[in-house]
Parts: structure tokens; C-alpha cells; sequence
């Protein structure tokens, strides 16, 4: 981000001034976010994603580490600070941090955190651009309720007035802006703060049953029928699966009923979760999500109560999972459609592949910052483990509301050998061609075998014909080709020994990345085979992925 673009007067956040901010930002309007100032909260609500002690640790040294991006200052509140990326500033404002120092649990921790909060009100309890916005206010406030109980002391009344003003004043601009039918990603998060709000909020228990019904209604627009999220992010599939069960259990917790809509969206969503989970437990990564820490899923997974077990395939989602011994597949079949609004990733028909607790074929990631240079390039086809034709990307089929199916996908299994045939029209519109990719599993799960045809239905136009089928793989392997040169052998960190074998020509080892941390950036490499298309000759190229004997 350039400094010409910085807005020096609230730090490094950029320069906005659309119509609704202007508004907002009125004298008149401020005046419509006054309220009489509660003395206390009914209750906090609950959190149930962990904290991290070590990392309150980090903030109170002056540490700052937000979507992947750090920043050390110890002479300035974090939020004057100047050219840090939005997706940094976003995130520092949503106070999700303040679960470290409820962790790390001392009166130091306490004291700091209140600190922080009141340098925020002193900067940002008007409204402001960004920080404001739905998105990051619903989080902020979803933060400020389910904290609440760890700031607010009774001797502390200067403290808990400014808070709770704050708390009011943002609050009341989320239920005015939130009325709007705009059905953005952050919706469940606006319904979460206002629900949380009523149930807090002395005089606002009356709005729980309406905030109840928009959230209902929320849900059955993100959580698909057979269980996947709208975005086919598995992270973000797991975050809401949090949301819900903090939801939950602040219901329960309020002697409230639970609605029917949330338990049965726990219990759909539970067992996507164990459908994305690799051998190591962490998630696959598609779509922009990220794998998190070890032992994340399962715990959120044993809070739930869901005993549902993992589902085959996604047919509205467009997922496959193909299991055999302690091998394990994961693939995008893009069966079911995208909205145009869900295309920023592409990676149609790839998939990663982990034996036991070790993967080998991977994606390349994400970022948090997904309209950066780095963002735009993890999300290319290129950055997946599938076909690609130079820098065009594959486009997902559309969603179709009539019912027709979207993408042809044929799944079959004999004695624990599972067979899978898809077809990809993702290229049919650009290049001219349809993908059709066959893979075999065996009973075993010692062989991985596939074929990728590559069928033109017109002959591309020039300088569009040089295809590449990738093979990302997982940076902790040791890659090294055989004697021959015709094979890609795969050492993993156990010591299991994998070939990679074709008959295609040009085979080659290529450089790649792989960012499944924020902030991570590891090398890694890809096998990758590359061709062109001659005429309206279909290309046929069959590789196989085995273990080797011990």
C-alpha cells in the first residue's frame, strides 16, 4: 500500500469517503447512537475458541502479528500506526486478541487489555471508515460482549462507563446498518452481536427472538443442503461451527431455548468438518482457507456434541473424499455450480492426497490479504494441484437453480477400491477444451493412480495451447528424481518412500510455494507435466502415485 493512499489522521488506514461514510460520520447521526448508559451487562457470552497466553505476551511487548503481517513499536498505540496493510488494521480491530489475555489470566494482562481498549475508545468510538463497517464491527462487538466479564470490575467505574458507552453506541449503528438486505459473507457474525446484545443488554431482551429469526434465516443461506459452506472454505466452515456452538451455549446458558435451526446446523456441520480433516487433523486447504494448529478441529469437534460421521462427497458443495487404509484423497469436483461471487479461487478438479498423518500432494495455500499480488496468485489455477493452460484459470460452472446438475461426476467402490470420473467444463469457454480427470484408489491405499484427458472441442487460439498438469507438493518432503530420470521419487519425514510415475514426456521439477500459515511462505516443489495441444487430437496422460515397499 502506498503512503499516498494512507489517511494520516487515523494512522495508516486508507482514505474512504463513499456517500454512507460521510452520512455516519454527520453530527446528526452521532447524535441518533445516543443512549442511556447501562450500569452493567446481564451476563457475558460464551467464547468457546481458545486462547493463546503466550501471544497476550507478544501484544503486552508490543508485538502486533495480525493476518499474517507483524509489527514491533513499543512508543505508539497500535492504532496510529502508519503503512500497515487493511487486512492488518481489520483484523487488530476486531479484538478477537482479547482471548490471550483472558488466558493468560494475571491483573497485568487485565490491566494492559483495558488499556488498549480505552486508547481504541479514544480514537474510534465515533464512526470511522473500516473500522466501522459491519464486518469488522460484529466481530469487535461479538469480542467486547463475550470478554466483558474479564474487563469490567466494580471498582473500576471510570473504565466501565466509557466501555459500556462505546459498547452501546456500536451497537446501535450495527442494528441500523444491519436491517440492510445486503446478503454479505459477515452476516452471521452482524446476527451473533445483535443476539449477544439482547441478551446482555438489560433492556434489549425483547429483540432476542427477532435477532434468533434472522440468524435462522442466515443459515439457510450459507450452510448448504448437504452440510458445506457457501464459500467451500474449509476454514471458515469451522469458524462458523464455532460461532454456532458459542451461540449454544450462551443460550443455555441464558435458560433460552435453543432453536431447532441451530442444533441441526451443528449437527450438518460437524461432520463436513471430519470430511476436510487430513490424517494430521488439520484442514485441507481450499478456497482461501488455511489448515490451522494441531488439535483446533478436534476440539471444537468434541464441543459440538455432533456424533455424525463424514460424509462421501459434497453434491451441492462439490467435494469427494476417497479413503482406503490410511490413504486419503480430497478433491474439488465443482459439482453443484458457484454463484458469480464465488469465484475467486480456482481450483477445479485439484485435489491433495495424505497417507496416514504425512501429506504429499498439496495446494499451494492462501493469504490473508486476498486482493495482494500473492493473494491473486495462490488463488490462479497454477497454485493447485490440477490442469492449467499458461495464466488462464479455470471458471467453475454456474449455479443452476432449475436443478439440472452441474458438472458430471461418476463415483464408484468394490471392495474398498474406489474409481472416480469427472468432467470439467472450466476451459470450454476460454480454451476450447474439457478436462476429464479419472483417479483410482485402491483397497490398500498404496496406489494412487490417474488419468487427465484433455479433449478440444475447438482448436484454441494461438498462444493458448501449452497446457500443465501440477503436482504441488508438501515442503516437508525430500524430492529427488530416479536414476532414469522418468521417475520423481518422494522421501517423506517418517521415511516412507513414494514414486510418482508417467509416461509423458515432459516431466519435469519446478519451484513452488506453499503458505498454509498466515504469514508462512515455505518452498516447496511441484512435478509438473507440460504439453500442447496439436490440432483437435485429445491428449490422454496417465501417472500413477505408489507407495515403495519398506
Amino acid at each position: 500500500m502506498s503512503k499516498a493512499a494512507i489517511s494520516p489522521a487515523k494512522g495508516g488506514l486508507p482514505s474512504r469517503r463513499l456517500i454512507s461514510d460521510i452520512i455516519y460520520a454527520s453530527g446528526a447521526y452521532q447524535a441518533l447512537l445516543k443512549s442511556r448508559v447501562p450500569k452493567r451487562l446481564a451476563r457475558a457470552p460464551v467464547d468457546i475458541f481458545p486462547g493463546n497466553g503466550e501471544l497476550a505476551d507478544n501484544i503486552f511487548q508490543g508485538h502486533f502479528e495480525f493476518a499474517g503481517f507483524s509489527l514491533d513499536q513499543d512508543s505508539q498505540e497500535p492504532w496510529q500506526v502508519e503503512g500497515m496493510p487493511l487486512v492488518w488494521y481489520k483484523e487488530l480491530n476486531e479484538f478477537a486478541w482479547l482471548r490471550h489475555f483472558v488466558a493468560n489470566g494475571t491483573e497485568a494482562a487485565k490491566r494492559h487489555a483495558r488499556g488498549l481498549v480505552l486508547s481504541w475508545i479514544d480514537c474510534f468510538d465515533g464512526y470511522h471508515p473500516y473500522i466501522w463497517d459491519e464486518d469488522v464491527l460484529s466481530r469487535r462487538l461479538v469480542a467486547w460482549f463475550c470478554h466483558s466479564g474479564f474487563l469490567l470490575e466494580a471498582e473500576e467505574s471510570d473504565f466501565n462507563y466509557q466501555f459500556l458507552r462505546s459498547l452501546r453506541r456500536q451497537y446501535i449503528h450495527l442494528g441500523r446498518i444491519a436491517k440492510s438486505k445486503a446478503q454479505g459473507d459477515d452476516k452471521v457474525s452482524s446476527w451473533q452481536a445483535l443476539l449477544y446484545g439482547a441478551l446482555a443488554f438489560p433492556d434489549m431482551g425483547k429483540a432476542t427472538a427477532k435477532y434468533l429469526a434472522g440468524l435462522e434465516t442466515e443459515l439457510a443461506r450459507v450452510v448448504l443442503a448437504d452440510g458445506c459452506h457457501i464459500s467451500r472454505n474449509p476454514e471458515r466452515h469451522l469458524i462458523l461451527l464455532g460461532n454456532l456452538i458459542s451461540i449454544r451455549n450462551t443460550l443455555m446458558a441464558a435458560n433460552e431455548m435453543v432453536p431447532v435451526a441451530i442444533n441441526n446446523a451443528i449437527d450438518r456441520l460437524a461432520p463436513a468438518i471430519r470430511f476436510f480433516q487430513h490424517g494430521d487433523g488439520c484442514l485441507a486447504m481450499f478456497n482461501g482457507g488455511l489448515k490451522l494448529p494441531e488439535g483446533y478441529c478436534d476440539n471444537l469437534l468434541s464441543l459440538s456434541d455432533a456424533t455424525g460421521r463424514s460424509p462421501q462427497r459434497f453434491p451441492q458443495g462439490g467435494f469427494e473424499r476417497l479413503k482406503a487404509g490410511r490413504a486419503l484423497v480430497i478433491l474439488e469436483s465443482g459439482e453443484g455450480g458457484r454463484n458469480a461471487g464465488d469465484q475467486r479461487h480456482h481450483g477445479l478438479l485439484s485435489f491433495e492426497f495424505s497417507y496416514g498423518r504425512e501429506r504429499l500432494i498439496v495446494n499451494c495455500g492462501a493469504v490473508r490479504d486476498a486482493d495482494s499480488a500473492w493473494g491473486k496468485a495462490l488463488a490462479a489455477t497454477a497454485a493447485h494441484s490440477t490442469l492449467g493452460f499458461d495464466n488462464i484459470n479455470a471458471v467453475f460452472p454456474a449455479r443452476d437453480t432449475s436443478g439440472e446438475e452441474q458438472g458430471q461426476v461418476v463415483r464408484n467402490e468394490d471392495e474398498g477400491n474406489i474409481w472416480l470420473d469427472l468432467e470439467s467444463r472450466g476451459y470450454l469457454d476460454t480454451i476450447g477444451v474439457l478436462h476429464r480427470r479419472r483417479l483410482y484408489l485402491d483397497a490398500s491405499g498404496l496406489a494412487l493412480r490417474g488419468e487427465d484427458q484433455i479433449i478440444p472441442e475447438r482448436m484454441p487460439a494461438s498462444g493458448r495451447s501449452h497446457f500443465s498438469l501440477r503436482f504441488h507438493l508438501h515442503p516437508d518432503l525430500s524430492i529427488s528424481r530416479s536414476a532414469s530420470g522418468k521417475n520423481i521419487l518422494i522421501r517423506t519425514p517418517s521415511g516412507t518412500g513414494w514414486k510418482f510415475l508417467t509416461a509423458a514426456p515432459r516431466l519435469s521439477l519446478e519451484e513452488s510455494v506453499y503458505c498454509s500459515e498466515p504469514g508462512e511462505r515455505r518452498h516447496n516443489q511441484q512435478i509438473v507435466i507440460n504439453g500442447q495441444l496439436i490440432d483437435q487430437e485429445p491428449i490422454l496422460i496417465k501417472w500413477a502415485l505408489t507407495r515403495l515397499s519398506d
